[in-house]
């Protein structure tokens, strides 16, 4: 069965990075497409957002705010509560998951 939840990454311009976005955003690629989300880059003909800033400074989402559900990374915080950067990976994952089992419960109720 095809899963339609469709996920976009954001980036910032990374001209200051604190955390390495590539490295971020490809593991967090690579755990969604496991799990059947479709996943691409800079779209917001998409379910969920995933705004993925290098610094605090935060641009990704500066530049390209929407309406849509999603998750803020800006350095080493999520949804501007502090992660160490080796959970980030996991976290932002757990994020996109439970944005997608909360509809799905309220579709079912």
């Amino acid at each position: 069965m095809t899963n339609n939840r469709r996920i976009s990454i954001h980036f910032c311009g990374g001209c200051n990075p604190r955390i390495d976005r590539g490295q971020v955003a490809a593991q967090v690629v690579t755990i969604l497409k496991s799990k059947d989300y479709q996943v691409c880059y800079n779209s917001l003909d998409v379910d969920f957002v995933i705004y993925l800033s290098g610094c605090t400074a935060n641009c990704s989402v500066k530049n390209k705010k929407s309406n849509h559900p999603s998750v803020v990374v800006a350095a080493n915080t999520l949804d501007a509560m502090t992660i160490n950067e080796e959970q980030l990976v996991t976290e932002i994952v757990m994020k996109v998951g439970a944005y997608f089992e909360s509809m799905e419960r309220k579709v079912s109720t």
